[in-house]
């Protein structure tokens, strides 16, 4: 069928029935023009992405605006988008390699080729996978046979990749992938899924080339910390303020004379509107587990609004950055199942405090890595009970045993484990985290 130039500029009304407050209502094909392309606009890749991915990426994204005219253009989209996930891997991997790959062969000496092209890759990986040889990653031995699934574990293997619930989503994608590259029926993708699917891509291929995202969903950029005071009374108020406002009275405080706040000088992520990344859990604090969501560092305290002021103005501490993913949580079960802890904290316990079996756990969040050591009590869960990546959850399971084992566990992990000692303090109201000892 030959459509005539006229019926092929006219807006598709399906597309049109996607607008920035969901289905419902149409938009005008020009605002329909512009709110779409508006989805992925700030999907940049860094400079430095190899030039074949980065050609492949932008296609995409230009053939991303005419889903306007044709709504089957963001199924297109969304497939091809699965299979330039491979070709990322592919051509990073022949940057990280420089023209050579390393196998380990069983019982023998090490082996080099040169490789000038993935096919090449692809070739001699076949060839050394029949011999049971793996490729050489760092210090490293790996599975490898120059498929998606190989070029995933070589990426994680060679710390590309981070975060532990992103690799719940990198899985995903190679599914998708997979079913695009060998279909068995047919699929219909929105423009909202053809979105997040290019979005997704992008923060991977940034990531692959050592750019983390801003505000990103799968690979953010290290989260800024600042200086803020937390406070609470005996009738279970909390409050968190920046550092800045002690430095006039308090007007709620001086109403309430009669029930005298405390306060707690922590290093935290502020709450932010609109953020992805807000602390649900700030309220949560305590110095000696890790209750809060983010990493939140304990400076001073308790004490009185004025004590905390003049240490404020003594000391003076500055903000920083910190990465959330990737941490490592001890976590203690003696009668009970205690909050994960930092193994820095953990190394400065007393001795009669060590008691019990501890896990080592790697994961984005204290409540992921509380949910495996919790959930890998009942086998039927499927959680993993060897150190390795867990198939039912995002964390990575380290080690267990005693203290001893547990930190030896950490300490592979981390490298050597500084101890620190710190008072035990706390907001005394606990949703999230009822049974602290």
């Amino acid at each position: 069928m030959i459509r005539p130039l006229e019926e092929l500029r006219a807006a598709d009304d399906l597309s049109l029935a996607f607008n920035p407050y969901g289905l419902g209502g149409r938009m005008r094909p020009e605002d329909a023009a512009e709110f779409q392309q508006r989805q992925i606009a700030d999907c940049d890749l860094a400079q430095c992405v190899a030039a074949g991915t980065r050609d492949s990426f932008e296609r995409l994204r230009t053939v991303f605006a005419y889903g306007v005219l044709c709504y089957d253009v963001y199924t297109m989209v969304g497939d091809q988008a699965l299979l330039i996930y491979e070709q990322a891997l592919r051509d990073r991997f022949m940057e990280w390699c420089a023209g050579t790959v390393t196998f380990r062969l069983p019982q023998a000496s090490d082996v080099s080729y040169t490789v000038t092209s993935y096919d090449d890759v692809k070739k001699r990986a076949d060839r050394m996978t029949r011999q049971r040889a793996k490729l050489v990653v760092a210090d490293q031995a790996i599975e490898f046979n120059g498929m998606l699934h190989g070029l995933r574990l070589w990426a994680r293997t060679a710390g590309l990749l981070r975060g532990r619930r992103s690799r719940a989503v990198e899985d995903a994608l190679a599914k998708l992938r997979n079913y695009v590259a060998h279909p068995s029926g047919h699929h219909v993708d929105t423009p909202v899924g053809a979105a997040r699917t290019v979005r997704d891509l992008a923060e991977l291929i940034n990531q692959l080339w050592g750019q983390a995202t801003p505000d990103g969903r799968l690979y953010p950029a290290p989260l800024r910390r600042e200086i803020v005071v937390l406070s609470w009374n005996g009738s279970g108020r909390t409050r968190m303020e920046p550092a800045s406002a002690l430095a006039v009275p308090d007007p709620v405080e001086d109403q309430e004379s009669d029930d005298e706040y405390q306060h707690v000088v922590v290093r935290a992520i502020p709450f932010i509107p609109g953020s992805r990344w807000n602390d649900a859990h700030w309220a949560e604090f305590d110095s000696r587990y890790e209750t809060t969501r983010f990493p939140t560092e304990y400076l001073w305290g308790p004490g009185t609004r004025e004590e905390a002021r003049a240490w404020l103005e003594q000391e003076r501490p500055d903000g920083d950055s910190v990465d959330f993913t990737d941490r490592v949580f001890l976590v203690q079960d003696h009668g009970r199942l205690l909050p994960p802890m930092r193994p820095a904290v953990a190394a400065g316990l007393p001795d009669d405090e060590r008691a019990g079996v501890w896990h080592a756990v790697r994961a984005d969040f204290p409540d992921d890595a509380f949910a495996h050591v919790r959930g890998s009590g009942d086998r039927s869960a499927g959680h993993t009970r060897r150190p390795g990546d867990c198939p039912a959850c995002s964390a990575e399971f380290l080690g267990s045993g005693t203290y001893d084992e547990a930190h030896r566990a950490a300490a592979v992990a981390l490298g050597p484990i500084r101890a620190v000692q710190l008072p035990s303090v706390r907001l005394p109201s606990s949703t999230f985290w009822p049974n602290r000892p």
